[in-house]
């Protein structure tokens, strides 16, 4: 039994159709239920379970989830934005939904659920990933942290140790977990032979606490990153989004000396680097749920992919000086520039990647060159 978190979960539903196998997921959240006081249902029609709850209430709802089957794909690639660069990113959906609050979370313009979602068929997971990857000419970089957080329901699913050890066997894929929590202690004896990046999203304390609700503070992901790193693991980092706000240089310089202070710069796989943004309809949605938000007050402009940005310059400002500042810090340190135009890119590196696939070759360089220190 490890670390269980403060906000509380009332129910799990549980579709019976899991029942019928040997089902890893299933037996783990009945397994913590027994400890707990959440209440377990088993039902037969999980449509049923959606549309009871989308007449009771509006969606986000972040004490019920939904452990059921994915009757869809599993794997496929990131959902990038048309004129962006983008990195050749894979997204495993394992479940749809967080039970974490930050405002400017792009699920709210997304999501047409009311609850939280787990898929346990996770065997069929597996096999379409092995088909799918296994024995490709090229190295996949796959992560599960798109559509949920990857590690904040671990301590009820255990979902990210069977991934870990999945991934193993599989030479040619890294696998990312990217989280705001701080369960890992779990994690720190799997033998992951050094196949998985632990990233965390960083923000300021002020920020973190204002509008990224029921997420671990600033200092508890850097800790839990320092216990990841000890046991061996790569380590990531990802600035995003970067909130434009008064004193936002000194807030993120001091959130990077926090990070060099305890992690080692030579394990870190990657650090990127990403402003606020939101495509058209989240900000009615972020005005409605948050009305004391300034979020959605500064003035913006739309992008080439139809979402609202800061203006060029207040982005280049801020991707410079954290340039220049990571750089002083480490300058073999990777690091790159998510969801951004290829001016953006011209302006902050000055060269531009030709393709998806080029950007690629510069993440394999960087874990490979951790890999060849490990074995020094």
């Amino acid at each position: 039994m490890y670390n269980v978190p403060e906000y509380s979960i009332k129910t799990i539903f549980i579709d019976k159709s899991l029942l019928l196998e040997k089902n890893l997921i299933v037996q783990n959240a009945l397994e913590y239920a027994n400890h707990t006081k959440i209440n377990i249902e088993y039902i037969s029609n999980p449509k049923e379970v959606f549309n009871s709850f989308l007449k009771e209430t509006e969606i986000f709802k972040k004490d019920i989830i939904l452990l059921c089957k994915n009757k869809g794909k599993f794997l496929s690639s990131c959902p990038g934005s048309d004129g962006m660069v983008c990195c050749q990113y894979f997204v495993i959906n394992l479940g749809i939904g967080c039970i974490y609050d930050c405002h400017y979370c792009y699920l709210q313009n997304f999501m047409n659920q009311p609850i939280i979602t787990v898929f346990g068929n996770i065997e069929d997971a597996l096999h379409e990933i092995k088909s799918k990857i296994l024995n490709k000419k090229f190295h996949f970089r796959v992560g599960t942290g798109e559509y949920s957080d990857s590690l904040a329901l671990d301590p009820i699913f255990k979902i990210s140790p069977i991934l870990i050890n999945f991934f193993t066997d599989i030479p040619n894929a890294t696998l990312e977990l990217k989280t705001k929590s701080s369960f890992v202690d779990h994690l720190l004896d799997l033998p992951h032979h050094s196949k998985t990046v632990i990233s965390w999203s960083l923000n300021p304390q002020n920020i973190i606490k204002e509008i990224e609700t029921y997420t671990a503070s600033l200092e508890e992901r850097i800790l839990s990153a320092r216990k990841a790193q000890e046991a061996g693991y790569k380590i990531g980092f990802h600035l995003d989004p970067i909130i434009y706000h008064e004193d936002w240089e000194k807030s993120y310089k001091e959130l990077l000396d926090l990070v060099f202070d305890h992690i080692n710069p030579e394990r870190i796989a990657w650090i990127s680097l990403g402003t606020f943004r939101y495509s058209p309809g989240q900000k009615e949605i972020m005005q409605k749920r948050f009305i004391n938000d300034d979020l959605t007050k500064k003035e913006m402009i739309i992008g080439s992919d139809g979402k609202f940005r800061y203006y060029k310059y207040i982005r280049y400002e801020i991707y410079s000086k954290l340039k220049e500042y990571i750089q002083k810090k480490d300058p073999k340190l990777f690091f790159y520039l998510c969801m951004e135009t290829q001016y953006m890119w011209d302006k902050i590196f000055h060269f531009i990647p030709k393709s998806s696939k080029n950007l690629d070759m510069y993440f394999q360089k960087r874990l490979q060159y951790i890999d060849s220190i490990a074995k020094v």
